[in-house]
């Protein structure tokens, strides 16, 4: 092989891997654009006081420190 062919090889398949990096690139950009468009579509998480299991309660509030009366 000589040199002009061998470049020319080299040229050919750079230009392969550029178009294949360029369309990974706009896949993943459609994607992306997909799915923020789902996500705006869903509907709200619904907005009504939620359950904690006594996250705010008070000390004086638990069992363990009132008094017992015997």
């Amino acid at each position: 092989m000589n040199v002009p062919t061998v470049l020319a090889a080299e040229s050919a398949t750079s230009w392969i891997f550029t178009v294949i990096g360029v369309l990974i690139v706009i896949a993943l950009l459609t994607l992306l654009w997909s799915s923020r468009r789902r996500l705006a579509r869903r509907p709200p998480p619904p907005q009504s006081p939620q359950p904690r299991a006594d996250a705010w309660a008070r000390p004086d509030a638990d069992e363990r420190t009132k008094p017992t009366e015997e």
